[in-house]
């Protein structure tokens, strides 16, 4: 049968791992936000995008 002292020692290392994991995640989703942000395209940048498109498809 495992210690008492073992399992609460595996619990301990655990629970510190989960913390760490957990911050890990949170900074990864707020540096994916950050970089959703500067990638998100406004209406106005997609029209001007659409009207270059228009002209150069025009000119085949």
């Amino acid at each position: 049968m495992i210690d008492a002292t073992l399992a609460l020692g595996m619990a301990i290392i655990s629970l510190i791992i989960n913390g760490i994991l957990f911050c890990k995640v949170i900074l990864l989703k707020n540096e994916l936000n950050s970089i959703k942000c500067s990638t998100k395209l406004t209406r106005e940048e997609v029209q001007k995008l659409n009207e270059r498109i228009g002209r150069i498809k025009g000119r085949n």
